[in-house]
């Protein structure tokens, strides 16, 4: 378990370096920074969005932490204790050649969102053993005008300053000529606007569809027809040592810029905000205003979005050419429920939000409730959930979960994770000193309008 810190930055220039604010990385770990470009507005304060470092069970909403923002051009977001979500602008692209075109499985019906499958008919296929390896200048030449620039805002509540709105940039690949376009949760899950400029210069509205925060993945799309999509490949076809080409916008500034390497690893078990993902890694460049864009093979088939990188080790190196990216075929694997339902449904709710810490954390001491020792806390119950109807409270120390100890919300996330909607599991609570135990029967997680 990585602890939590953040980064804030000065609105003068000569002191626009990272401050460390909140408990320091172990010795010996490597830290993966969150880097999300949200310049405040009309407030000299404002807090990265999707600011819950401290997490929460399946999506559930927790209080903000304590993150200050500087007014400036640009800011970084919260630094989540082990990767870098980078989230980028990327320039529009698209790919010349024929294409055809496949349903999305069958769960999404007649909403399947028509994706560009290259060489593909109903599922896909590996293409790269039978086609020549094309050049870097080729693939980009074919697939640029798929990658588009997004800009953001979000209005957030933060407990210190009120209510605040920020401005952020990332990527995000066309999927489909009718303009659904694939990014990252942690770019535009929370906006309350979302505009999409293209390579060409146009810029649309575009509408959120449907997120998941555990994959990291966001649908959304823009009103706009006959665009350039993006050839899907097969991520599971791929192997370290293979080509990687990344197109987005680093630094929020640099839209259509071109990365180039390889794959460093196929599958690394990384976790992200008390989250455990399973990520490929790239040595290619990807820097804030990357989170988004498109990863793509030698032969030019989208096989990833890119999410993370590596920000140093706890000894404050730092650490270059270690990037992120999300396997295109998991992101395959919920499009049908983003489209048709604007979540992933099926997974299992406690009707809780959690904030771990020393007695409680910092909103148990600022909301006056928690215990004295460090551990998971309840800060928030679901109106009406089974929750609410078992008789848990907020403040409540969660000791065990079906007689596994719970000492982090990672640990809560794992043993939730592993249960299934309807399943009835065992929380050990310590209530004013005492302890005692209710039983809680899961329901499925579906996000309100709101979240």
């Amino acid at each position: 378990m990585y602890n939590h810190y953040y980064d804030s930055y000065d609105t003068n220039p000569e002191n626009n370096r990272p401050k460390a604010t909140g408990p320091q990385p172990e010795n010996d770990r490597e830290v993966f920074r969150w880097h999300s470009y949200y310049a405040p507005q009309h407030t000299p304060h404002t807090a990265p969005v999707n600011g819950n470092v401290n997490g929460n069970v399946n999506g559930t909403s927790a209080p903000a932490p304590k993150v200050k923002k500087q007014k400036g051009r640009m800011s970084t977001g919260a630094v989540a204790a082990l990767l870098v979500l980078c989230v980028l602008l990327s320039g529009a692209a698209g790919f010349g050649g024929s294409y055809l075109f496949s349903q999305m499985n069958a769960s999404s019906g007649d909403s399947a969102i028509q994706i560009n499958k290259a060489n593909v008919d109903n599922n896909i296929v590996k293409t790269s053993a039978e086609q020549t390896e094309k050049s870097t200048n080729e693939i980009v030449s074919e697939v640029a005008d798929s990658v588009v620039e997004i800009t953001v805002e979000v209005v957030q509540t933060d407990i210190f300053y009120g209510e605040q709105t920020a401005e952020g940039a990332g990527s995000g690949v066309i999927i489909s000529e009718d303009g659904y376009i694939l990014t990252n949760n942690h770019v535009a899950g929370d906006a309350s606007k979302i505009t999409v400029t293209l390579r060409s210069g146009e810029s649309y509205d575009a509408k959120l569809i449907g997120a998941d925060a555990d994959l990291d993945i966001a649908l959304i799309k823009i009103d706009a027809s006959g665009l350039c999509a993006a050839p899907v490949g097969d991520s599971s076809t791929v192997s370290a040592g293979d080509k990687s080409v990344i197109i987005g916008n680093p630094l929020g500034t640099l839209g259509g810029s071109v990365t180039e390497g390889i794959i460093s690893a196929a599958d690394r078990e990384i976790e992200i905000d008390g989250r455990t993902m399973h990520l490929m890694q790239t040595d290619a460049a990807v820097n804030p205003g990357n989170s988004g864009g498109g990863m793509f093979n030698s032969q030019g088939e989208l096989v990833g979005i890119v999410v993370a990188k590596s920000a140093g080790d706890s000894t404050g190196s730092s650490i270059d050419n270690i990037g992120f990216v999300i396997p295109i075929n998991n992101a395959l694997d919920i499009l049908g429920d983003l489209k048709q339902y604007g979540y992933v449904r099926g997974k299992a709710y406690t009707g809780m939000a959690y904030s771990e810490g020393s007695s409680g954390g910092m909103y148990a001491q600022y909301f006056g409730y928690g215990g004295t020792s460090d551990g998971v806390y309840i800060a928030s119950i679901k109106s009406g959930s089974n929750a609410a109807k078992a008789g848990f409270s907020v403040g409540d120390r969660v000791v065990s979960v079906d007689g596994n100890a719970v000492n982090t919300v990672s640990d809560l996330k794992k043993i939730i994770t592993d249960h299934s909607v309807g399943d009835t599991v065992s929380f050990e609570l310590e209530r004013g000193g005492r302890t005692g135990t209710i039983e809680l029967t899961l329901e499925e997680y579906v996000p309100t309008a709101s979240a």
